[in-house]
């Protein structure tokens, strides 16, 4: 049982988490755009850094593009109806 609600957390949580006690979807929406933005900045940063060779194969702008992808898609799923 201890297992189960231990990795309840292992993952972002979904909108519709039974054990999330209840937040305006507005203010969740509002958080992800944030934690876009601030990612948007860090990959235009990373991004400007390098070479365009080096662009390609770099693992932080993958991580980083996955991780904008990922709060971009959250903030949408906390506004739709």
């Amino acid at each position: 049982m201890r297992d189960l609600l231990e990795r309840r957390y292992d993952g972002p949580i979904p909108p519709a988490d039974p054990a999330q006690v209840p937040v305006q979807a507005g203010l969740r929406a509002r958080l992800f755009q944030r934690l876009a933005g601030d990612t948007r900045l860090q990959l235009a940063g990373r991004r400007g850094r390098l070479r365009a060779r080096t662009a390609v194969a770099d693992a932080g702008l993958a991580r980083l593009s996955g991780d904008l992808n990922s709060y971009r898609a959250l903030g949408l799923a906390w506004l739709r109806p």
